[in-house]
């Protein structure tokens, strides 16, 4: 029998039906919360493949490179899920490969970000390299904005906050398209959109998702960037400005209970096939 350990730290929707789909698919399963137990490199016991589902960036690079270390096969593996749970690696892996991103530049001081800003012109968007669920991103209407952003992450310890990520603000950003792929097998696409109250289309801010139809260039653009992150299951964000195509940012532990709603794929019994035919190769 096939045997998965999932590591995890919060049991969010999505764990809970990864669960419920590799049991009921004849998977023993082992459940490591890393809220409860802590990591050590000792036997955890025959283990076929590691699940990696923290919420947490550094949980899930950490833990798995902890079980690479221990020859553990893990999914996905701990250099995808640094690149992309850091923005700036994510589009420096892109740009090196020639992937249209959107305008960006990368300040670490205050007087770089002004400049940044001047370059850029306004609205612009200003965010840190790491972070989930829309946090610290904000839209930039003007100078004196940009200003009071950059004096109230100042006061914040993290150097990775004080750290802007700056970019063109896209027309249409208000809307973007997450394409959830495995390797060679593109699951689907929603395109997602804000409420009346945010100009941020992410689920957890009440953003809204409708099914999105793939052309044969967005599908290539998103096995290209699955292949450049070293990630298998990964969720690839996409803009669109005059009529192409720009990466915008990539997860290596996707979400995708809004996707679900929105598309009626089941995700995670996709998840569970193919991590079994994985597992027989």
């Amino acid at each position: 029998m096939v045997k998965i350990e999932v590591i995890l730290d919060v049991v969010r929707l999505e764990e809970k039906l990864i669960i419920k789909s590799l049991r009921e698919n004849n998977v023993e399963l082992s459940l490591t919360n890393l809220r409860v137990n802590p990591l050590s490199w000792s036997v955890v016991g025959e283990v076929d493949l590691t699940l990696i589902r923290p919420i947490s960036m550094y949980r899930a690079v950490y833990s798995a490179c902890i079980r690479e270390s221990m020859g553990i096969q893990t999914m996905n593996n701990s250099s995808s899920i640094l690149i992309s749970g850091d923005k700036v690696l994510t589009l420096s892996k892109l740009k090196a490969l020639n992937i249209s991103i959107p305008e960006t530049y990368i300040a670490f001081s205050s007087d770089a970000v002004l400049r940044a800003g001047e370059k850029i012109g306004f609205p612009l968007v200003d965010k840190p390299p790491i972070g989930s669920w829309g946090r610290l991103v904000t839209l930039e209407k003007d100078l004196q904005v940009l200003k009071s952003i950059v004096e109230h992450r100042e006061m914040l310890l993290s150097q990775s906050v004080k750290t802007h990520i700056l970019q063109k603000y896209i027309k249409d950003s208000r809307k973007d398209i997450r394409v959830l792929t495995l390797p060679n097998q593109i699951i689907g696409a929603v395109v997602r959109s804000p409420d009346n109250r945010e100009w941020r289309s992410n689920i957890a801010l009440g953003g809204m998702s409708e099914p999105y139809k793939l052309d044969s260039e967005l599908e290539d653009l998103t096995y290209k960037v699955a292949e450049i992150i070293g990630g298998e299951f990964i969720a690839v964000d996409v803009f669109q400005e005059d009529g192409r195509y720009l990466v915008n940012e990539v997860n290596g532990v996707p979400e995708f209970k809004g996707f679900m709603t929105a598309t009626r794929i089941d995700v995670p019994e996709i998840l569970t096939h193919y991590i079994k035919g994985r597992i027989k190769k």
